[in-house]
């Protein structure tokens, strides 16, 4: 007879709460009741906005808001490994650090495990994008800090670390985009919120609501829930990565997988249009500094033909203002 067993799984655990909303299926089946539930899916992201460059002080940064999730990224260029851990490798090494802020989680005794855990699963969807085979020996660092989790939080830095990797101008085979869909109770939450996800994660593992018409029995089926983050390359038509959390048939596992994609292909859209203005703003940017040098030389030219011709002494000499006061 197989055995469900709860697991803690920090993806799941993404709520920013002050405190315990609920703590036992009577309470969870009242804020079920009391959240928006949808009656469509619409598989289209949520309100977005992304910036790339938002630093001066480092080569490679992104900004983005997913809805009241926030997020800031920066690369730096690769660097040669250490030489005390130094070891011949066939590519460059990709080192993810992800940190929250002070301010953007309540539950600080669980804030090192996400922080290890996010970190790990973002190194594992860059590596498929970056072109580690052009900086051999060398790693590559990518911090990421998050200002603000209302879910999401994974697919969020995965996109915000794409932009940052364009605008430092690594090598990628692709543009990356990601992700998050999840079910519960039948119902399809795509974009979920924190709060869904911490429902998600409190009665995971066959642990169904109280007074539910799917509730589970003693020997029962096991109902369906369970999140999935997608983050796909679609160039290539891959997946960078794929993790899934729960129980999922393999059809309901398919059709959020085609929700995810879905959405993955409109903010790639989005993202290829930020990088376009990026690009133009850029280059903007930079024909004002040749502008600006090209009349500088000219001045400088224009002193040194004046020098040639009137010599040191009467150039300095035609320089130099009388003093009104001294005159006097």
């Amino acid at each position: 007879m197989l055995r469900v067993t709860q697991t803690k799984n920090t993806l799941l655990d993404g709520a920013s709460m002050a405190g315990e909303l609920y703590t036992t299926p009577k309470d969870c089946e009242d804020f079920f009741e009391s959240i928006e539930k949808p009656t469509t899916v619409i598989a289209a992201p949520r309100s977005t906005f992304i910036r790339a460059g938002v630093l001066t002080t480092v080569r490679g940064s992104a900004y983005m808001e997913y809805g009241n999730t926030k997020v800031m990224a920066i690369v730096a260029p690769p660097r040669e490994l250490v030489r005390s851990s130094v070891r011949r490798v066939s590519m460059g090494v990709i080192n993810c650090y992800v940190n929250f802020a002070a301010f953007a989680s309540d539950e600080l005794e669980v804030v090192p495990e996400r922080e290890k855990h996010l970190s790990s699963m973002l190194t594992k969807a860059l590596q498929p994008l970056v072109c580690r085979n052009e900086f051999l020996n060398f790693q590559l660092d990518i911090r990421v800090l998050i200002l603000d989790d209302d879910g999401c939080l994974l697919s969020t830095a995965i996109n915000c670390c794409g932009v940052a990797l364009i605008e430092c101008g690594i090598s990628t085979y692709d543009l990356i985009t990601a992700s998050t869909a999840c079910i519960y109770r039948d119902y399809v939450f795509v974009n979920p919120s924190a709060k869904v996800e911490e429902l998600l994660w409190q009665h995971r593992g066959g642990n169904a609501l109280l007074g539910s018409s799917g509730s589970q029995v003693k020997g029962g089926p096991v109902q369906e829930h369970g999140l999935l983050i997608n983050a796909s390359m679609d160039t290539f038509e891959q997946l960078a990565q794929c993790q899934q959390c729960g129980y999922l048939k393999p059809e309901t596992y398919v059709k959020l997988l085609d929700y995810t994609l879905e959405i993955n292909r409109s903010l790639r859209e989005l993202i290829k249009r930020v990088l376009t203005e990026r690009v133009q703003e850029q280059h903007k940017l930079d024909m004002r500094e040749r502008d600006e040098d090209r009349l500088e030389d000219e001045r400088l030219a224009a002193i040194i033909e004046r020098l040639q011709q009137q010599g040191l002494n009467e150039f300095i000499m035609s320089n130099i203002k009388e003093d009104p006061h001294t005159a006097k």
